[in-house]
């Protein structure tokens, strides 16, 4: 495979290797653009988390598990849950940016998006030395190159202001929301989705190109890339073992036997993979709160309609050749058509976490998409010729803008919130020195409350346990928001039934600041049960000190 990419590299003219740099630089630059502006206006009096617009939370829980590696673990917790975990969780993406962040010192979000960084060069690289081996003239190379990397969908015509829950899975484009969907926003998101879907095309490509004459140990070999993906990202190895099982089975079907010695393989890499799958299990048995996050990870796909809205003109492009290419003779958009279809199906599966089976479905799309590009423009010359210039231009300006306004927009809107100063993005400084002495001075086993949105923060910080912080990480997460909301911090009265709930649950500590002023009309100053034990500014943390004599509901 190392040959193979190395031969693809070889081949580029030295103006296409610039290319590919200079665009890569632009992509990756403007995935930067909110960062560069969020950390330069950030000071003392505000720390910039870098959360963003879109899956701004999910960024604390990847912050946390490489904050808790590189404190010396091999193994991560889910530290958004009180639960007791005998095991912790192995994973050997977060176990090598935990090592980063270890040697180098760096803080958890600098060495997240230095890999994310490091990770989309390699990956948009190793795109285009795909797309060398599709496209034979260099100019159709480029253009669907850009289409991969900055090309969105027109989920723009679907914003109304509403970004509850119900609203995206109704009627947003998932050009918007769904991060590993589309390329540019895979790069945008985190160096998981990248990772990830540098294995898969690892993967397939050596599918294509080395199966039937691969030997043994290079079976072996792709078998431990395939066991690093499901380890990383399981749900993965569905969309892999989907792919290449339809393909195997009509490939067997148009040659009319069973063709052994390719299924020996396949098997043999399959039996390798497996053993996440093995050790996912045994977590799930092990570890209870492993067990709660997964019946609580319900990911479903949104209505089929927001898909097409999501991917927009490549989506149409798409349907122009998509049958024709399924019945292609050349192997490798006859394998882009089996994937395309068989994503299709997936997003739509009967299981609980259809959407994140959409990673790298914008690949064989938007390659194809390539392809009924070119033949529309061929089209429309046959029947243009040289009529309707101004009207061409016109059309091929707005379809760019159409193409790419969705990306943009998404990077407008994190710099209009930085801009803002606006919470997740910031928070306070005193907030943050209060997450750090939580780093400083706890054991790993106590347990902090504070209001979810500022819970969400503290493991990322501090790789400390928190009560309840994130919708999917927090077993039994409605319940304890509603006691936490209604309960504890609604009011000021009924001390003797709090304190009894902070003794039953475990908790250790409470973060008290602005944020968590804002539920209600609790007073943490006034309870003997609350031991002060740090303050500067609206910041506080208390220690529960239970069974203090203040047991009266008042």
């Amino acid at each position: 495979m190392i040959k193979l990419i190395k031969n693809s590299y070889q081949d580029l003219t030295r103006g296409e290797k610039s290319f590919v740099f200079l665009v890569s630089f632009v992509i990756l630059f403007l995935t930067l653009l909110p960062l560069i502006f969020g950390f330069s206006t950030a000071s003392d009096n505000q720390f910039y988390t870098s959360s963003t617009f879109i899956a701004g939370a999910d960024k604390m829980i990847y912050f946390s598990q490489i904050e808790e590696i590189s404190q010396g673990k091999l193994f991560f917790h889910n530290l958004y849950t009180s639960e007791p975990q005998p095991v912790g969780i192995f994973s050997p993406l977060w176990l090598a940016l935990g090592w980063v962040k270890k040697i180098t010192g760096f803080s958890s979000e600098a060495v997240f998006h230095s890999a994310r960084v490091v990770l989309g060069f390699i990956f948009l690289w190793l795109i285009y030395l795909f797309l060398a081996r599709i496209f034979k003239r260099v100019k159709w190379r480029k253009i669907v190159f850009l289409l991969i990397g900055l090309g969105s969908g027109l989920g723009i015509f679907t914003l109304s202001g509403n970004f509850s829950e119900e609203h995206l899975y109704e009627h947003l484009g998932t050009d918007f929301w769904v991060s590993e969907s589309n390329t540019f926003l895979s790069i945008y998101h985190s160096p998981l989705f990248i990772f990830s879907q540098i294995l898969i095309v690892i993967i397939f490509w050596w599918a294509i190109e080395r199966l039937t004459k691969a030997s043994f140990y290079e079976v072996i070999i792709m078998g431990l890339v395939a066991l690093i993906l499901g380890l990383t990202h399981p749900y993965d190895l569905i969309i892999v073992f989907s792919v290449l099982g339809v393909w195997f089975l009509i490939k067997s079907l148009k040659i009319k036997r069973w063709p052994w010695p390719f299924f020996f393989k396949l098997f043999v890499i399959g039996l390798i993979s497996g053993l996440s799958l093995v050790y996912f299990y045994f977590l799930q048995i092990q570890s209870p709160a492993f067990s709660e996050w997964l019946k609580q990870n319900i990911t479903l796909s949104p209505k089929i309609i927001n898909y097409f809205i999501g991917y927009g003109f490549i989506f149409l492009l798409y349907l122009l050749v998509v049958f024709k290419a399924a019945k292609s003779k050349n192997k490798y958009i006859f394998f882009l058509a089996i994937w395309s279809l068989v994503g299709w199906f997936l997003l739509y599966s009967p299981i609980q976490f259809q959407r994140k089976l959409a990673n790298g479905l914008h690949l064989p799309l938007a390659i194809l998409a390539g392809q009924g590009l070119v033949w529309l423009v061929y089209f429309l010359k046959a029947k243009l010729k040289n009529r309707g210039f101004l009207l061409k231009v016109f059309i091929l300006n707005l379809t760019v803008i159409l193409l790419v306004s969705s990306n943009f927009f998404i990077i407008t809107m994190d710099l209009k919130l930085i801009s803002a100063k606006a919470f997740p993005m910031y928070i306070s400084g005193e907030q943050f020195r209060g997450i750090n002495w939580l780093r400083d001075n706890l054991e790993d086993n106590e347990i902090i409350l504070g209001s979810s949105p500022m819970a969400n923060l503290i493991p990322a910080f501090s790789a400390k346990k928190v009560y309840i912080g994130h919708g999917h990480q927090t077993a039994d997460w409605l319940e304890k928001k509603d006691k936490v909301n209604n309960l504890f911090f609604a009011s000021n009265t009924a001390d003797g039934l709090k304190e009894d709930w902070l003794e039953s649950q475990r908790i250790d500590y409470l973060f008290f600041s602005s944020r968590e002023d804002l539920l209600g009309d609790f007073n943490p100053f006034e309870k003997k049960y609350l031991q002060l034990v740090w303050q500067e500014g609206q910041a506080a943390i208390f220690k529960v000190v239970v069974n203090s004599g203040n047991n009266l509901s008042n």
